[in-house]
């Protein structure tokens, strides 16, 4: 096995910051989803239900479960969140399925994650959260 060439070197770099982009998006969709999920928990609840037989959310978690997103998401401190990224993401979701863009919210006050709680459905409902309802996160409803 021979030595990596400088731009081997850099293509891992990107790939490394795509990952911190990755997780500081995934992280942040999860606070999201524990911030709703206390404030309104059988309402969570209720989507969660309606959700769970869903192909989309069967896809979803293998997904989630093959690439061991928990995992990567709970290694170390929770990352700030980017509400640029965010809000990018969850756009392009909403529009995929026909739904009018999300406006940008304040992404304050969040809570940190709860890793006993599992953590797909905690992004599921941060995407929930922000695409369908928006909100103003940290303020009292």
């Amino acid at each position: 096995m021979g030595d990596l060439t400088p731009q081997d070197e850099q293509i891992i770099a990107a790939l490394a910051a795509r990952s911190s982009d990755l997780r500081a998006v995934l992280c942040t969709l999860a606070r999201v989803g524990v911030a709703w999920r206390r404030r309104e928990p059988e309402r969570a609840r209720a989507w969660l239900a309606r959700l769970e037989t869903h192909p989309f959310y069967k896809g979803g978690q293998v997904l989630f479960d093959l690439l061991e997103w928990e995992d990567f998401m709970l290694d170390g401190e929770s990352p700030e969140p980017d509400p640029q990224q965010v809000f990018a993401l969850v756009g392009r979701i909403a529009e995929w399925f026909g739904l009018p863009p999300p406006p940008p919210v304040t992404l304050g006050g969040l809570p940190p994650l709860e890793g006993g709680f599992y953590l797909y459905r905690d992004v599921l409902l941060g995407v929930i959260d922000l695409g369908i309802q928006p909100i103003r996160i940290g303020e009292s409803p």
